[in-house]
């Protein structure tokens, strides 16, 4: 595991630990503590206890010139920002990272960085196949298992969660959102295509997924499964991945540009219009019960007010003051509507029927289903790095451009 990786399924474990610490009440802060000690205790190796230092450090800098607020300071809006922010940096730098070791894997020389393997969470028909092979022949992928822990991590938050991670976790939507504020600066505005368009754009990351879902669940036989993964396409899929877009073709550049377009043109452009995760996220949270939620007898239009600030201010362009519980597949529970609510969460929250979830819970589930359960398939099951040796890598590469499917 990279130092990168390691570092931020570390935070997950110590935002945890924060949590617990903020909301401690007798034995349940005891138990859950020493759960988190007891799993990181077996757990833990070398570049993970690193990790938790040089955590603790900067966190300790960081409380001493003032600059971190605490947990109970920061609003859902900050809380999600934050997160964000910093899981975009990390990406950015396991992109230099995995950058670097392909130039240096290229140039024939032993990489001095190691492979960071969180790059598979980018491979959906491994990590498909990966889990199909697991769930039902007890066959692990040596090469590209985390993929299928992403995957499998990401099926669960949407089942418990909803489409939370894509508002959360997702260092794709911040990006897209960046590149969408440079064009609004450029050619001002906010572009709404009409519904008949919106209902075709929306269809093409269903259209990608149902794709995606033919390939893993048909196109390959259960019986030619060991096969596949054993074959030279599917041990350089990633790198298959990168080429795709950084070597470009006619192809891969028509499709790169239609992605930038749509991404700079609507807010929200590639996460509503093109992300194929997205979609599947979306589908599997139509099971969860966990929903925004509008209170009708405690919202300002049963005062007689025309207040429709909640829908205003959704991304995803939902008529949230309409309804008594958002079902749309496009919600991502983001919690902007609840910070525009003027009643704030006495008429709108994310919750069950019966209970609310306040946001810093909300992220705590988030971690330790995306960040602690991948920290736990690593150091418990040792099943998290790439087992495809260095030479053979370097081999692939080499002949990267002949390998098909």
């Amino acid at each position: 595991m990279s130092l990168i990786e390691a570092v931020t399924l570390t935070c997950g474990l110590i935002y945890l630990v924060l949590l617990q610490w903020q909301e401690r009440a007798g034995r349940s802060w005891y138990f859950s503590l020493s759960l988190l000690a007891a799993a990181w205790l077996v757990v833990a190796d070398v570049t993970l206890w690193f990790a938790l230092g040089l955590v603790v450090a900067a966190l300790a800098l960081l409380s001493r010139t003032r600059l971190l607020p605490l947990l109970g300071q920061l609003d859902g809006q900050s809380l999600r920002a934050w997160t964000r922010h910093l899981l975009l940096l990390s990406w950015g730098l396991v992109t230099v990272q995995y950058g670097l070791y392909i130039w240096q894997l290229g140039q024939g020389t032993p990489p001095w960085l190691v492979r960071p393997d969180v790059v598979d969470g980018f491979l959906p028909i491994a990590g498909g196949l990966g889990l199909r092979a697991w769930l039902s022949q007890g066959i692990m992928d040596p090469h590209h298992p985390a993929a299928t822990v992403t995957v499998l991590v990401l099926s669960l938050s949407a089942l418990l969660l909803g489409r939370v991670f894509c508002a959360w976790f997702c260092p794709l939507g911040l990006a897209g959102e960046w590149l969408h504020r440079l064009r609004s600066r450029l050619l001002p505005g906010e572009w709404t295509p009409p519904r008949w368009l919106d209902l075709i754009l929306r269809g093409q990351k269903f259209l990608v997924l149902g794709f995606l879902l033919f390939i893993a669940l048909l196109a390959v036989p259960d019986t030619a499964l060991p096969g596949y993964f054993a074959s030279p396409y599917h041990q350089a899929a990633d790198m298959k991945m990168g080429a795709f877009f950084f070597n470009l073709t006619l192809i891969s550049g028509l499709c790169l540009g239609w992605v930038l377009l749509l991404t700079a043109a609507f807010r929200q452009g590639f996460c509503r219009y093109l992300c194929p995760y997205g979609a599947w996220l979306a589908l599997l949270g139509l099971l969860t019960p966990l929903r925004i939620r509008r209170e009708p007898a405690r919202c300002l239009r049963s005062a007689g007010h025309d207040c429709d600030k909640c829908s205003r201010a959704c991304p995803s362009r939902i008529q949230v003051h309409q309804l008594i519980a958002v079902h749309s597949l496009e919600c991502t529970s983001c919690l902007s509507c609840v910070a525009a609510c003027p009643k704030r969460a006495d008429a709108l929250a994310l919750g069950t029927r019966r209970r609310r979830l306040m946001p810093r819970w909300l992220l705590g589930l988030l971690c330790l289903l995306l960040l602690i359960l991948p920290l736990l398939a690593y150091g418990v099951l040792g099943f998290w790095v790439s087992q495809t040796p260095l030479e053979v890598r370097g081999h692939l590469l080499q002949i990267l451009p002949q390998l098909s499917h």
